[in-house]
């Protein structure tokens, strides 16, 4: 699993050390309260690694969920990819989906 090569577990292992409230949002980050439970012995790795990629796949579905719900009617791109669209579909996400940087 990519996020465990990438350090998942240590990571949740530092936060868990900091003893944060559970309320905080970086304590409710994905992925991250499934390896919490796995450090305090509450459920082995390979649960808490189904659970992480689980609540993954929920969060992409809620992404695309929101970002369907909120992309302009005629602006819809009903060909394949190319890359004659390529500047077209960049140009818009930078102007309309990004959050501006302040």
């Amino acid at each position: 699993m990519a996020m465990m090569a990438a350090g998942a577990l240590a990571e949740a292992r530092y936060l868990g050390a900091m003893a944060l409230p559970p309320s905080l949002p970086v304590m409710k980050a994905v992925g991250l309260p499934p390896l919490l439970r796995h450090l305090r012995s509450e459920i082995d790795l390979n649960e808490a690694c189904r659970l992480a990629k689980r609540d993954t796949r929920h969060y992409a579905k809620r992404q695309m969920t929101w970002f369907r719900n909120r992309a302009a009617p005629d602006r819809t791109w009903v060909a394949q990819f190319s890359e004659r669209l390529k500047a077209e579909i960049f140009s818009f996400i930078s102007n309309f989906v990004l959050t501006p940087t302040i």
